[in-house]
Protein backbone atom coordinates (compact mmCIF):
# COMPACT_ATOMS: atom_id res chain seq x y z
CA UNK A 1 0.00 0.00 0.00
CA UNK A 2 1.50 3.32 -1.14
CA UNK A 3 0.59 6.71 0.89
CA UNK A 4 0.48 9.92 -0.31
CA UNK A 5 3.00 11.57 1.54
CA UNK A 6 2.44 15.03 -0.41
CA UNK A 7 -1.00 15.60 1.97
CA UNK A 8 1.58 15.60 5.39
CA UNK A 9 2.02 18.98 6.37
CA UNK A 10 5.28 18.07 8.35
CA UNK A 11 6.85 16.64 5.22
CA UNK A 12 6.13 19.58 3.31
CA UNK A 13 7.48 22.03 6.47
CA UNK A 14 10.50 19.84 6.36
CA UNK A 15 11.43 19.70 2.93
CA UNK A 16 10.71 23.83 3.00
CA UNK A 17 13.18 23.73 5.56
CA UNK A 18 15.82 21.62 3.83
CA UNK A 19 15.66 24.08 0.72
CA UNK A 20 15.45 27.07 2.65
CA UNK A 21 19.08 25.98 4.44
CA UNK A 22 20.50 24.50 1.32
CA UNK A 23 20.14 27.96 -0.14
CA UNK A 24 21.41 29.28 2.72
CA UNK A 25 24.63 27.03 2.71
CA UNK A 26 25.11 28.08 -0.68
CA UNK A 27 24.96 31.66 -0.31
CA UNK A 28 27.22 32.01 3.16
CA UNK A 29 29.80 30.10 0.94
CA UNK A 30 29.71 32.43 -2.06
CA UNK A 31 29.54 35.54 0.36
CA UNK A 32 32.72 33.98 2.03
CA UNK A 33 31.05 34.69 5.99
CA UNK A 34 33.93 32.98 7.53
CA UNK A 35 31.66 29.86 9.10
CA UNK A 36 28.88 27.56 7.62
CA UNK A 37 25.60 28.14 7.80
CA UNK A 38 25.00 25.20 9.97
CA UNK A 39 27.72 26.26 12.33
CA UNK A 40 25.73 30.13 12.29
CA UNK A 41 22.56 28.70 13.06
CA UNK A 42 23.36 27.11 16.04
CA UNK A 43 25.50 29.97 17.77
CA UNK A 44 22.15 31.36 17.30
CA UNK A 45 20.52 30.76 20.94
CA UNK A 46 24.18 32.28 22.62
CA UNK A 47 23.55 35.24 20.93
CA UNK A 48 20.20 35.99 22.19
CA UNK A 49 21.09 34.41 25.31
CA UNK A 50 24.71 35.17 26.38
CA UNK A 51 26.07 32.99 29.08
CA UNK A 52 23.92 30.03 28.58
CA UNK A 53 25.38 27.03 29.51
CA UNK A 54 26.21 23.82 27.62
CA UNK A 55 22.90 21.76 29.45
CA UNK A 56 20.73 24.50 27.98
CA UNK A 57 21.95 24.85 24.44
CA UNK A 58 22.08 20.87 24.08
CA UNK A 59 18.20 21.68 24.94
CA UNK A 60 17.32 24.47 22.87
CA UNK A 61 19.16 22.39 19.78
CA UNK A 62 18.00 19.30 20.48
CA UNK A 63 21.28 17.57 20.38
CA UNK A 64 23.04 15.33 22.78
CA UNK A 65 25.73 16.51 25.39
CA UNK A 66 28.80 15.19 23.67
CA UNK A 67 27.58 16.29 19.78
CA UNK A 68 27.07 19.63 22.08
CA UNK A 69 30.46 19.40 23.71
CA UNK A 70 32.17 18.77 20.57
CA UNK A 71 30.97 21.31 18.32
CA UNK A 72 31.73 23.88 21.67
CA UNK A 73 35.51 22.50 21.60
CA UNK A 74 35.45 23.62 18.06
CA UNK A 75 34.12 27.03 18.54
CA UNK A 76 36.37 27.70 21.10
CA UNK A 77 38.96 26.40 19.14
CA UNK A 78 38.09 28.72 16.03
CA UNK A 79 37.86 31.88 18.72
CA UNK A 80 34.29 32.25 17.94
CA UNK A 81 33.65 31.39 21.58
CA UNK A 82 34.88 31.29 25.07
CA UNK A 83 33.39 29.37 28.22
CA UNK A 84 33.06 31.79 31.24
CA UNK A 85 32.73 30.25 34.85
CA UNK A 86 29.42 31.15 36.20
CA UNK A 87 29.12 32.56 39.59
CA UNK A 88 25.97 30.14 40.79
CA UNK A 89 27.98 27.28 40.16
CA UNK A 90 31.45 27.10 39.72
CA UNK A 91 31.05 23.82 37.84
CA UNK A 92 28.99 25.28 35.17
CA UNK A 93 30.51 27.09 32.28
CA UNK A 94 28.49 29.59 30.34
CA UNK A 95 29.00 30.23 26.71
CA UNK A 96 29.65 33.67 25.31
CA UNK A 97 30.59 35.28 21.96
CA UNK A 98 34.34 36.56 21.34
CA UNK A 99 35.06 39.52 19.39
CA UNK A 100 36.06 37.18 16.43
CA UNK A 101 32.96 35.11 16.87
CA UNK A 102 30.50 38.53 16.93
CA UNK A 103 31.72 39.86 13.51
CA UNK A 104 31.20 36.90 11.89
CA UNK A 105 28.37 35.96 12.91
CA UNK A 106 27.21 39.56 12.17
CA UNK A 107 28.61 39.06 8.77
CA UNK A 108 25.99 36.57 7.75
CA UNK A 109 23.46 38.47 9.54
CA UNK A 110 22.68 40.60 5.72
CA UNK A 111 23.08 37.04 3.85
CA UNK A 112 20.24 35.84 6.11
CA UNK A 113 18.29 39.26 5.37
CA UNK A 114 18.62 38.97 2.05
CA UNK A 115 17.86 35.32 1.97
CA UNK A 116 14.90 36.13 3.68
CA UNK A 117 13.44 38.79 0.87
CA UNK A 118 13.71 35.84 -1.52
CA UNK A 119 11.73 33.22 0.54
CA UNK A 120 8.94 35.98 1.18
CA UNK A 121 9.49 37.49 -2.53
CA UNK A 122 5.68 35.69 -3.71
CA UNK A 123 3.58 36.57 -0.41
CA UNK A 124 1.93 39.66 0.37
CA UNK A 125 1.78 41.50 3.65
CA UNK A 126 -1.22 39.54 4.77
CA UNK A 127 0.31 36.18 3.40
CA UNK A 128 3.06 36.79 6.06
CA UNK A 129 1.20 37.73 8.53
CA UNK A 130 -0.45 34.60 8.23
CA UNK A 131 1.99 32.15 7.89
CA UNK A 132 3.73 33.53 11.26
CA UNK A 133 0.67 33.13 12.77
CA UNK A 134 0.01 29.57 11.09
CA UNK A 135 3.87 28.42 12.37
CA UNK A 136 2.76 29.92 15.85
CA UNK A 137 0.21 27.83 15.91
CA UNK A 138 1.93 25.26 14.92
CA UNK A 139 4.56 25.42 17.63
CA UNK A 140 2.24 26.24 20.06
CA UNK A 141 0.14 22.49 19.63
CA UNK A 142 3.49 20.95 20.08
CA UNK A 143 4.85 22.87 23.02
CA UNK A 144 1.55 21.81 24.07
CA UNK A 145 1.79 18.56 23.65
CA UNK A 146 4.94 18.30 25.05
CA UNK A 147 4.15 19.39 28.45
CA UNK A 148 1.54 16.26 27.95
CA UNK A 149 4.57 14.46 27.54
CA UNK A 150 3.62 13.36 24.21
CA UNK A 151 6.28 12.81 22.25
CA UNK A 152 6.89 14.29 19.07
Amino acid sequence: MMIETFSFLGIHLSDTLLQMRRYLSHEFELKKVGMKFEEWIQILPITKEEGLNQKQLSERLAKDKTTISRMVDGWVKKGWVKRIQTREDKRVFGLVLTGKGKLIWEKGLPVVRDADQIFKKNLSEENEKELYMILFKIQSSLQFSETKNVPY
